[in-house]
């Protein structure tokens, strides 16, 4: 694997172990509480992190070149935990699958895509990776704020605190 498909590599073994390490966290969180509006984005706890499933499968069905798998960012991609966090756990396994037959000039390569709106866009598929885990960390501190709000512990997700523990 080249320098940069690794360092990719890296940021998608991060993305989902930051996944983990939060869907741990939420675990004893009753369902009420894990699914009324917390004032995020996208209401609940478990509609930012649907948000992120949603939005993994968006970007890999553009890289890929296939139909667009959801028509709205909010669109449900698992109904309960378990199968969400299945559903993350499977994007992250299919994005590192794709990396693995990257090298740096396919990575450095535009995509051409549209938005949910039909805007015509051309970003390096690198970019496009670096969006897809920033986006995600975005999103998992608003989740770590409603946990803060609500007198939860948070984990530290910083990427710092993965490097010691990756596999």
């Amino acid at each position: 694997m080249s320098a940069l498909a690794s360092h990719f590599d890296r940021l998608l073994a991060y993305h989902g172990w930051a996944y983990r390490q939060l869907l741990a966290s939420l675990a004893s969180l009753d369902e009420t509480r894990y699914r009324a509006d917390r004032g995020l984005y996208f209401g609940s706890i478990h509609g930012t992190l649907n948000h992120l499933a949603v939005v993994d499968r968006i970007w890999f069905s553009r890289v890929l070149h296939l139909p667009r798998p959801f028509e709205k960012l909010d669109a449900e991609a698992a109904p309960d935990r378990a199968a969400l966090a299945a559903v993350l756990a499977e994007g992250i396994g299919l994005w590192r699958a794709w990396l693995a037959g990257q090298d740096d000039n396919a990575l450095a390569a535009p995509l051409e895509y549209q938005n949910m709106r039909g805007d015509a866009f051309r970003r390096p598929h690198g970019e496009i990776l670096t969006h897809l885990v920033n986006h995600g960390t975005h999103h998992r501190g608003q989740v770590t704020a409603a946990m803060t709000a609500m007198g939860l512990e948070s984990p530290a997700l910083d990427f710092i605190y993965y490097q010691p523990s990756r596999p």
